[in-house]
């Protein structure tokens, strides 16, 4: 059977951790979302704080644990056995979301943050497990379509949780829906957890270092002194980094030089998430489960290419049509069907580097320290993707467009062709 023929979709080894991502993720962006429409539509007027302010807070509390406690998930992940861990963590997502359905009934924007963040901390601890167990589970030439298979689970995840979570929490009812529906999937994540194989303790004689601070500097010291290892790490890093620029401007961009409605910033959150999907899927086909780096560097170029192009494309002054156009005008124009197909060529483009650069982490680094070298990469993303939110604002509070935004993240992906094609020559 082919390499990279996923033919062990359905076995025991795969199909219940696959199952238990997807579920977690699709919760996780549910609530978030759910969480962030409230906050914009009633809650920020009720405290008299900007919307953009709260809702900045609740994306940066779910995002602080990855800094705080990546070290530690991945010492804990490396010492213990990973399927239990899997299933007290989702133990812990179904005590959050009984809280998270309590908030909702007594409508408390604290508790709901509290909540937000609990799951931010909840997913520091399942990702290096997650990445980590995976080569335990797989042989080595299916660990790049599971990779592929686990990354479009993922992006799909995320977009029908922020979809759902959007539609219904404003909905007759919704507080409610929202409730029952991200309770059913903890419960469910649980069950699929506790069908993960067991696959050992990796390195039982490691000593847990506690002092956060001192474990994340030691951790990323010792992820930092192999290229192999760094240079996969800044590739992945930069992808993400690059994914959240994008997402961030897609609002804008549609509503004030497309002049679409909010049902064209879903199509192009929707094209760009399965566009990623589509990528890591792509990407395996072609290396037929080669572990190599080789289209991250051509990956780049055509990142940087389509990137000018979108740039090119989208009106540089904001359209000044008095109502917005919905999903069957904007695609009648040639112009804006060119513009959506670039949106997913480059969100494609970013599947296809990323997803071998995971596999390349993961066989290169051994067994007893491979969570907690997945545990660097999510610190890592996490400062890449939260210095470049911060690069972008103040690039836009310095006059610069949306579209200029973008088209400067798109020459980045220039500076980095180096960097990989250091990392091919390495493996």
């Amino acid at each position: 059977m082919p390499a990279n023929d996923p033919h062990f979709l359905k076995t025991r080894r795969f199909l219940p951790l696959f199952l238990t991502q997807f579920l977690g993720a699709f919760n996780d962006n549910l609530f978030r979302q759910a969480v962030i429409i409230l906050i914009t539509f009633r809650f920020a007027q009720e405290v008299s704080v900007a919307a953009p302010i709260l809702t900045n807070l609740a994306v940066g509390l779910f995002i602080l644990p990855f800094f705080l406690f990546s070290a530690l998930a991945g010492q804990l992940a490396d010492k213990f056995e990973k399927t239990q861990q899997i299933v007290w963590i989702k133990v812990w997502e179904i005590g959050l979301m009984i809280v998270g359905a309590l908030a909702f009934y007594l409508e408390s924007l604290p508790l709901m943050i509290i909540v937000l963040a609990g799951l931010g901390l909840q997913s520091t601890f399942f990702g290096p497990i997650k990445y980590g167990i995976l080569p335990d589970l797989m042989q080595r030439d299916e660990l790049l379509s599971a990779n592929a298979l686990v990354e479009a689970a993922t992006f799909i995840a995320i977009l029908l949780g922020t979809v759902i979570g959007g539609l219904l929490v404003l909905s007759e009812g919704g507080l409610s829906s929202v409730s029952i529906f991200m309770i059913a999937l903890a419960v469910l994540g649980a069950f699929t957890g506790r069908m993960v194989p067991k696959t050992g303790q990796a390195a039982p004689d490691l000593v847990v270092q506690k002092n956060i601070f001192a474990s994340t500097s030691a951790l990323l010291k010792s992820s930092w002194s192999s290229d192999i290892t760094r240079r996969a790490i800044i590739g992945i890093s930069w992808i993400w980094l690059l994914g959240t620029i994008f997402i961030a401007q897609i609002p804008d961009i549609v509503k004030n030089r497309l002049g679409g409605d909010e049902q064209i910033v879903t199509l192009f959150m929707a094209c760009f998430s399965l566009g990623i999907g589509a990528g890591s899927l792509l990407c395996s086909k072609v290396l037929k489960g080669v572990i190599t780096a080789r289209l991250a560097a051509p990956g780049l170029v055509a990142l940087a290419v389509a990137t000018t192009l979108l740039f090119l494309l989208v009106p540089a002054q904001q359209d000044l049509m008095t109502d917005p156009i919905g999903i069957t005008a904007f695609l009648s124009s040639p112009t804006n069907l060119v513009i959506t197909g670039l949106l997913v060529i480059i969100a494609m483009g970013a599947g296809m580097v990323i997803v071998p650069l995971y596999a390349v982490l993961q066989d290169r680094t051994d067994r007893s320290e491979r969570s907690r070298t997945m545990a660097a990469t999510n610190i890592v993303n996490s400062g890449y993707m939260a210095v470049g939110s911060l690069l972008a604002a103040a690039l836009i509070g310095f006059g610069l467009t949306s579209p200029q935004v973008l088209l400067i993240t798109g020459l980045g992906n220039l500076v980095f062709i180096p960097v990989v094609g250091r990392l091919q020559k390495s493996l």
